[in-house]
């Protein structure tokens, strides 16, 4: 089984590397859909092993969320925003 972290992201430089790096010991891959970011969100994304795309917005979430979860091809994926983290329980998310 493969857990895939899928994110959709636009100006999060504040707290996305808190995000990625609760998760990277728990997921196989993490996956960023960065929707125009002005600051360095898909820079340091990318540094923190993330896999980087870039979306242009329509002014249609679905979409986007769409977008991003073709980039997957994991059995599960685990999408949080970039101000959310896991605190703890990462080690069940196999278990489920």
């Amino acid at each position: 089984m493969t857990i895939a972290l899928v994110m959709i992201v636009r100006d999060e430089a504040r707290c996305i590397e808190r995000c990625l790096a609760s998760v990277r010991p728990w997921v196989d891959s993490m996956i960023v859909l960065d929707t125009g970011s002005r600051d360095a969100t898909p820079e340091l994304a990318a540094a923190a092993g993330a896999q980087v795309h870039r979306f242009r917005w329509c002014d249609d979430f679905s979409a986007a969320r769409n977008a991003a979860l073709a980039h997957s091809d994991a059995d599960w994926n685990l999408v949080l925003d970039a101000d959310e983290w896991l605190r703890d329980g990462g080690a069940n998310l196999r278990a489920q």
